[in-house]
């Protein structure tokens, strides 16, 4: 279909549609230091909202991006819809044959899900950075120049959720405060919801009988109530906070040396992508879920951002770690597609992350194009000072930070649990799924220690196909268990015994899924039986592991050894 009709299609009048060239995505050249040439850092959400003018900018400024009219290409509804749906072209990139039909640009479950990912971040920084500047350009008098330095240095905010472990209240809140060019304003907050401007949403691009129903929102929402259709931000705070990211995070960054492993599900071990669609389910929950759950609709929730920022900020600090693999240099084969990549397409660290040019030429971005953030005009404050510094003085200086804010979890415990305080023996689940075998998604397989939950695994709906990996620490559960003793002999028969696993999914019946969601039976999911799902291999092993002696270093860890004993029993409870 040619893209006038689409726009058609969805509600917009043939005199709003306009031809937009090429939006290269260059990242912003403005605040750059004119010593060191380093572009400004993306804060943490907290600190950029204790800054004064850099957060009274923000705000208004996404406010303002959230008005222009859908039918823009730069409008917040035509770059959040690059991810999943209207499925339609964008910067005049359309589909190619034997791409999925069901599916938006967006990549996971491969390895370049961390650099598509990157400039498509960018392209909404670049883009929101139009409205901060010319609200700057609106102060008078002595705010004029402060609030113009602000929107120079100004770059997308992450959201660290594996430090803080819920919504952080100015993602909740219904009004926020703020300094305009008027005075103190209060307005309607733009990072609890975006409201679309055509509702109902066109029924073409946005089937109410699919996707869960997802499109009768007016707005987007987080784990909505099924009795009120409104979202319940209570409820996904408790599900970012019912496990322990920042230990998840810690073994990406401690226990995977690789570029493949570390950006994607694909790879047996744990991801950084794994920690994205945690957070992706707990913000929407699956029963009914709401738009991050969905990740067709993910790109409108105000917070999507916010989170790949943090975990465009994590691939950015593991690339400095392990700056050898910075870069994957393998050939794979896509096996699902996206909306403009057919799937059996090979790909390489220069194949296409479609629809983002670098350039007004058409010459795409690749992974290898997006390597490095400076390139893209920002950085991350752990990160300041490098251009003056060697590679291996920046990895260790990186490590310092990591140690600091992450490792509490993980190395603190095996201190406390090891009679010399430098090595002993952690425990972990490797876990291994066909997602194709799993009818029903999103879905989340949950890992139990008695009636604790040790981990969970969260399988996103897109893609519905493709093995998928992760690993989950066991740390916590034992120590919550205040066993005699960490050693195999007494480990093993306690997850012998102990242990157990169970999936939970959507099961809402298709005619049923968009009219009334009080006919369901679980508001947190559906508990499904393994033993009808054949694929799922799950097996727990050890690692002895040698803690470091300085801040500066990381653990290191040994062979792991496995226990098929422990997966016997459990399979045989849970059948």
């Amino acid at each position: 279909m040619h893209l006038p009709f689409l726009l058609a299609a969805a509600g917009l009048a043939a005199s709003q549609q306009t031809v937009v060239g090429i939006i290269p995505v260059v990242g912003l050249k403005t605040g750059v230091d004119p010593v060191t040439k380093q572009p400004p850092p993306r804060l943490n959400l907290n600190d950029l909202r204790n800054s004064g003018p850099a957060w009274d900018l923000y705000i208004q400024g996404l406010a303002s991006f959230q008005r222009v009219p859908e039918y823009d290409e730069r409008s917040f509804f035509r770059v959040g819809g690059i991810h999943g749906r209207p499925y339609i072209p964008y910067n005049g990139v359309a589909p190619v044959p034997g791409a999925p039909v069901d599916q938006g640009y967006c990549i996971h479950d491969e390895i370049i899900f961390a650099t598509w990912h990157r400039p498509y971040v960018v392209l909404f920084e670049q883009l929101l950075s139009e409205h901060i500047h010319t609200i700057a350009a609106q102060y008078t008098g002595p705010e004029a120049v402060l609030y113009t330095q602000a929107a120079d240095s100004w770059r997308q905010p992450y959201w660290d959720w594996a430090i803080d472990r819920a919504l952080p209240d100015v993602v909740t809140s219904l009004n926020l405060t703020i300094n305009t060019p008027n005075g103190t304003v209060t307005i309607p907050n733009p990072l609890l919801q975006y409201r679309f401007q055509t509702f109902p949403l066109n029924d073409t691009l946005f089937p109410l009988d699919c996707d869960f129903g997802i499109a009768k929102y007016p707005t987007s929402v987080r784990c909505p109530d099924p009795w009120t259709n409104k979202s319940n931000e209570d409820m996904a705070s408790s599900y970012v906070g019912a496990v322990d990211l920042a230990a998840q995070v810690y073994n990406v960054y401690t226990r995977i040396n690789t570029f493949e492993c570390m950006a994607s599900t694909a790879y047996d071990g744990t991801s950084f992508e794994d920690q994205h669609n945690e957070i992706h389910v707990a913000l929407g929950c699956i029963h009914p879920p709401g738009h991050m759950a969905n990740l067709v609709y993910s790109g409108y929730d105000p917070v999507f951002m916010l989170h790949h920022a943090a975990i465009d900020r994590h691939v950015a600090l593991w690339q400095a770690i392990h700056y050898n693999n910075s870069m994957f240099n393998t050939t794979y084969t896509s096996t699902v597609g996206a909306y403009a990549t057919a799937a059996g397409t090979n790909i390489t660290n220069d194949s296409p992350l479609k629809p983002f040019y670098a350039d007004a030429k058409g010459t795409f971005h690749t992974s290898e194009s997006v390597k490095d953030v400076r390139d893209l005009g920002y950085t991350y404050p752990e990160l300041l000072g490098q251009n003056n510094m060697t590679k291996e003085e920046l990895r260790r200086r990186v490590i310092s930070v990591v140690n600091r804010l992450y490792s509490n979890s993980t190395t603190a415990g095996v201190q406390k649990r090891t009679e010399g305080g430098r090595e002993g023996k952690e425990y972990f689940v490797n876990i291994k799924v066909d997602k194709g075998e799993v009818k029903d998604l999103p879905a989340i397989l949950n890992i139990l220690v008695g009636e604790r939950l040790a981990g969970r695994f969260v399988l996103p709906q897109i893609p519905s196909q493709g093995v998928v990996y992760t690993e989950i620490s066991l740390g916590h559960a034992l120590e919550a268990a205040k066993l005699a003793s960490l050693d195999t002999k007494t480990v093993i028969p306690f997850l012998e015994r102990e242990m157990r696993w169970e999936l939970k999914q959507v099961r809402i019946p298709f005619h049923l899924c968009c009219v009334d969601f009080r006919l369901t039976r679980q508001y947190n999911g559906t508990l499904i039986p393994l033993s009808a799902i054949p694929s799922p291999e799950i097996q727990v092993l050890d690692q002895h592991v040698i803690l470091p002696n300085t801040t500066d270093e990381l653990p290191v860890y040994g062979k792991a050894t496995f226990w098929p004993s422990i997966t016997e029993r459990v399979e045989a409870r849970s059948a």
